[in-house]
């Protein structure tokens, strides 16, 4: 076994224990200092070694390590683990742990399941083959983690703040998403199939969310210091990733220049990631403004988190095709 695969299988194995040990420390209580400890150790070794992986695996490749999905999944997991460590160090959001771990463990858990095929080094593809790769692929992925995380986040804060109906709507959305993403990688499932499941599934669910938030606007927000935090820590994630889907999105326009000739070539997944920027662009002005409604925001935050699933993975798994067609599981 190679390097980067022991350190790959440690890194979802730490990521799996560190899950167990922050729910055991909210099970019990006179240990939980302790758990809450072995946990963060676990989360740490977990980044560690995720981060070797990478390194192992550009060392072998030669090349920055960043061509399909099995090796995005690699810089995702990063970029989310990064992230929770550093708002962790500013805003102590060690009660969240088991929800970061949850979502890292479940990647490595998808990435373990792919295809060796996307496992293996193998020549890129002509398009693949330059410089610009290293320069758009990492930070349009870490800032699809922190959007994501971010998402996420929001829904905790909905929860918190007496929003529950509104919450578990937003959840029940963003698991329609997961599951017609999953869903496409099944190759005995038509795309035609999946892509109704998709639409008709995520309309439904947002108009039962538009209601459910309705009905819920008129309750009072309960005032505490924790439920606030949720909500600062979503708009930080937000705000921290915005700038690297732009950098992200300039810098695939002047790689398809390269490429294709053409900077914009309204390819399906150049435009979603369109949307999905204009969205966030949005929910930034509108915060700006400080005169918007946090939790009417942080189903926003939830909506852009539906758009960057989406343009990460929907395009790839859901048969819409296009030019970056190349990240689909063959």
């Amino acid at each position: 076994m190679s390097l980067e695969m022991t350190m790959t299988n440690t890194a979802g194995i730490s990521s799996i224990l560190s899950l167990w040990l922050f729910i055991l420390s909210g099970m019990f209580g006179r240990v939980k200092t302790a758990m809450t400890r072995l946990a963060f150790l676990a989360f740490i070794i977990c980044f560690a070694s995720v981060s070797g992986a990478i390194l192992f695996r550009t060392m072998e490749a030669a090349r920055f390590p960043f061509a399909n999905l099995y090796e995005s999944l690699l810089l995702f997991a990063w970029g989310i683990l990064a992230a929770y460590l550093l708002l962790n160090g500013k805003y102590k959001i060690a009660n969240l742990g088991w929800l970061v771990s949850l979502m890292v463990s479940s990647i490595f858990l998808f990435a373990s399941w792919l295809p060796s095929t996307q496992k293996e080094i193998v020549p890129l593809m002509p398009a693949l083959v330059s410089n610009w790769r290293a320069i758009h692929v990492p930070p349009l992925i870490v800032s699809y983690g922190l959007l994501i995380l971010g998402g996420i986040m929001a829904m905790v804060y909905l929860w918190e703040a007496d929003r529950r109906k509104t919450a578990f709507s937003c959840a029940a959305t963003t698991a329609v998403s997961i599951i017609s993403a999953g869903g496409g990688t099944m190759h005995t499932i038509p795309s035609f199939y999946l892509q109704v499941f998709f639409w008709g599934g995520t309309a439904v669910c947002l108009i039962i969310t538009g209601l459910c938030l309705k009905s819920e606007l008129s309750k009072p927000v309960p005032e505490n210091k924790q439920v606030a935090l949720y909500d600062e820590v979503s708009q930080r994630c937000i705000t921290i990733a915005f700038p690297l889907l732009t950098f992200g999105i300039i810098t695939g326009a002047l790689w398809a220049n390269h490429a294709w000739g053409t900077y914009w070539a309204w390819d399906p997944k150049e435009s979603m990631s369109l949307v999905t920027w204009l969205s966030y662009a949005t929910y930034l002005h509108q915060r700006a403004r400080l005169n918007c409604r946090d939790d009417v925001m942080s189903v926003w935050a939830v909506v852009g988190l539906l758009l960057t699933l989406l343009t990460y993975l929907g395009f790839n798994f859901l048969g819409f095709g296009g030019l970056h067609a190349y990240g689909k599981i063959s």
